[in-house]
């Protein structure tokens, strides 16, 4: 999430594993009596149950100070929040000398409700209740889940960062369990969020549903968003029933929108397996230019034998590291290795000649 969708300024999720570990309390709460003074926002936040900190707070109430509010932070909480849950959610604490400080969970230019991950109030829904050995990050997935779910598909800002994948970052059974139900949800929705969940988990059957029903899913714009970042930057399950539906979604024009074929042939192309190939092969010869484009730099990467492109190494371009040797790198694998748009199109002609003389050269050694 890069802007706040009622002002249009930066906003920056935050992780709630790092702010679990920041975080000298955690509770679930009401915020009321929200005051802006010179250099923060007050507020007093009546405490229904505490999932990390002293358990003795738990049915009182604490005063809270937002340090360095923006300019836009005083607006009510219940006024400003999502539809049907006033300000009543999972909030973030430090304590400090001064008491009890908001630890927001977007950073940036954001209203004030979008400080904590609202819920409605009461108990979490039953799928999700939890032991009280229950580890914090179960305990916090566990609470997340449960607000996501009751959200029954309804857009609420503080959760879009955390189906983009920040929530997996929890690691929990119950969050596999929330796409699970979710992908199975009678909201359209959340079928969506719920299904490129389990697919940034590794689920091709997962991604043969959504394969399905992607022309349909086209209409809900914000979930579809999450589905093709799930699919493009997150899918890199390497087994030959992935690569098949891969491969299968990629090729065939008719069976899905152009950003999903796009979406699928990227997650394919990054793959760099043999198993891959065949399917980029006849990728070359697309009508569709970004198509093209993904097939000569996943073939060109097979042939160099780079480390398949995963979400974790494209930060430090770890991907893009020659090994001391391959197979089937030479000279001239390097010389035509080209990735992205701007590159290709440079000369695109001659890289996709190149490549289709390299493919039919060597797919018999390769095994097809």
């Amino acid at each position: 999430m890069a802007a706040t969708v009622a002002h249009g300024s930066l906003a920056a999720p935050q992780s709630p594993r790092d702010l679990a570990e920041l975080a000298d309390l955690i509770v679930i709460g009401t915020a009321n009596g929200i005051t802006q003074g010179e250099a923060s926002v007050t507020f007093s936040l009546t405490i229904d149950r505490v999932l990390k900190g002293a358990p003795s707070l738990s049915a009182g109430t604490i005063s809270v100070g937002w340090p360095t509010p923006p300019a836009n932070a005083a607006q009510s909480a219940v006024g400003s929040a999502p539809a049907g849950v006033g300000s009543t959610g999972m909030w973030f604490l430090q304590e400090s000398p001064d008491g009890w400080a908001l630890l927001p969970v977007v950073q940036g230019n954001a209203p004030f409700s979008m400080t904590y991950y609202p819920s409605a109030p009461g108990p979490i829904l039953s799928p999700y209740t939890y032991s009280a050995s229950a580890s914090l990050l179960d305990i916090i997935a566990a609470e997340l889940s449960s607000a996501i779910e009751a959200s029954n598909g309804a857009y609420v800002a503080q959760f879009f960062g955390l189906q983009f994948g920040l929530i997996d970052q929890l690691n929990s059974s119950y969050v596999s369990l929330l796409f699970t139900r979710m992908s199975n949800s009678t909201s359209t929705a959340q079928q969506i969020v719920g299904l490129s969940g389990l697919i940034r988990g590794g689920s091709s059957a997962a991604f043969t549903s959504a394969a399905q029903s992607v022309s349909t899913f086209a209409a809900y714009a914000k979930e579809s968003g999450i589905l093709l970042f799930s699919v493009r930057d997150r899918f890199r399950a390497a087994d030959a029933v992935s690569v098949g539906v891969l491969g299968k979604a990629a090729t065939d024009p008719t069976n899905s929108t152009a950003s999903f074929r796009e979406a699928s042939a990227h997650a394919l192309a990054a793959i760099h397996t043999a198993a891959t190939l065949p399917y980029l092969a006849t990728l070359l010869g697309d009508q569709d230019a970004n198509i093209r484009v993904e097939a000569i730099g996943g073939i060109g990467s097979f042939a160099n034998g780079l480390a398949a492109q995963t979400f974790a190494n494209v930060a430090s371009l770890a991907y893009l590291q020659y090994p001391a040797s391959a197979p089937y790198m030479t000279a001239e694998t390097r010389a035509n290795f080209v990735l992205g748009a701007q590159a290709v199109e440079l000369n695109e002609a001659a890289y996709l000649s190149y490549w289709s003389q390299w493919w039919s050269q060597n797919r018999v050694s390769l095994g097809f």
